[in-house]
């Protein structure tokens, strides 16, 4: 894992490139990505679960978009809840996929900083496949 900084840079960025993301970060968002560097939650992990959520979020109510999620808190009742299933190569590959299908307006947006997409693409082979 990388060193504290350049974690909470990660992971604060993925969860601000999901859609409907808040343009910055709170405090209380920093302190959560701290306690998933405590934790040693490897950032692709993070970033499957913020799709993850994502996903579920958008399925149960297509026609009805939902409030934006406005905490990086609301993502770790579903990380604490991952069972292995959830972590199998073959499923982080399709919701990665169904992710992108969905939402490649947000996948491929010009707000996505370089330092972002390397880390992605070096962590998580699902992500450097689809490109």
């Amino acid at each position: 894992m990388s060193d504290r900084s350049d974690y909470l840079a990660a992971a604060i960025q993925l969860y601000l490139d999901l859609p409907g993301a808040p343009p910055r970060a709170s405090r209380a968002d920093f302190a959560v990505a701290a306690t998933l560097y405590d934790r040693a939650i490897p950032l692709d992990t993070l970033a499957h679960v913020l799709r993850l959520a994502t996903l579920r979020r958008h399925l149960r109510s297509p026609d009805f978009p939902l409030e934006p999620v406005h905490s990086l808190a609301y993502y770790r009742s579903v990380l604490d809840n991952l069972t292995p299933d959830a972590l199998d190569p073959g499923y982080v590959d399709y919701v990665a996929n169904k992710y992108q299908q969905l939402f490649a307006a947000n996948v491929s947006s010009p707000q996505r900083s370089p330092r972002h997409d390397a880390l992605t693409d070096r962590q998580n082979p699902a992500v450097s496949d689809r490109r």
